[in-house]
């Protein structure tokens, strides 16, 4: 039996307790979450997918859960009622979902203040609309910004596996800071009530050594240093209808 090289040995180790058990962005979305969903809600999980990190899944046996999608693909894979469609343009009827969430998608959208305007429209008086996505200064948003779309396949395609790059989707970034998300959130008559800047660890480095354990240290300066939050990797965004 091969023996583990001590230094990967070391990034398996620190990746499975500190990165990916519990101090990840999206664990730390899933259980704010948790937190704010009550038994017999309505929730509209937006841009759904297959709900590979079970976000959703979590509640289909004590709320309605749907989920809404543009990839044809996932209608077949995910676990509650589904709706092909745009968030642009939902097809259900105005003030019906008790919270919406959507994580890793508002980077995607072309016009985010339309989306929110929608997200408002279905959503109940005093509803929630709960966000995970980029923070546009985080140095992995900045590299992916600058790369062309052609890189970010291949590196699909090489961190995941031969047919995930097709879901590299093109990014643009037009709603992922701070100002960003407060402005839209204006124009479209909604409110934030809570944005907090979280992180994923050194996850790009897992196999290179060297570059992880520096990348490890940085990590943990900017998750420990208040003044230094904005460099973090994802923001988890509140939005409330008044």
């Amino acid at each position: 039996m091969a023996r583990a090289i001590p230094g990967q040995a070391f990034r398996s180790r620190i990746m499975r307790e500190r990165w990916s058990n519990g101090h990840n962005a999206t664990n730390e979305y899933r259980s704010r979450l948790t937190e704010l969903v009550e038994p017999r809600m309505k929730l509209l999980h937006a841009g759904c997918g297959c709900d590979n990190n079970d976000v959703s899944r979590q509640f289909k046996d004590q709320c309605t859960v749907i989920g809404v999608d543009l990839d044809p693909r996932v209608e077949r894979m995910f676990h509650s009622e589904f709706h092909l469609a745009s968030l642009e343009s939902l097809p259900f009827d105005a003030g019906i979902f008790d919270m919406i969430f959507s994580e890793y998608v508002f980077e995607h959208l072309a016009d985010p203040e339309r989306v929110l305007r929608e997200l408002k429209r279905v959503l109940k008086p005093f509803g929630t609309i709960l966000v995970l996505t980029p923070n546009y200064y985080s140095y992995k948003t900045l590299a992916a910004h600058l790369t062309p779309q052609k890189f970010h396949v291949a590196i699909g395609r090489h961190r995941f596996g031969p047919g995930h790059e097709a879901e590299m989707y093109p990014t643009l970034y037009r709603c992922n800071t701070r100002v960003q998300f407060e402005d839209l959130a204006r124009r479209s008559g909604l409110r934030i009530t809570r944005l907090r800047f979280v992180t994923n660890g050194p996850t790009w480095f897992q196999r290179v050594p060297g570059l992880f354990e520096v990348f490890h240290a940085f990590h943990l300066a900017i998750k420990r240093w208040g003044g230094a939050k904005q460099l973090r990797c994802a923001l988890i965004v509140e939005i409330a209808k008044t």
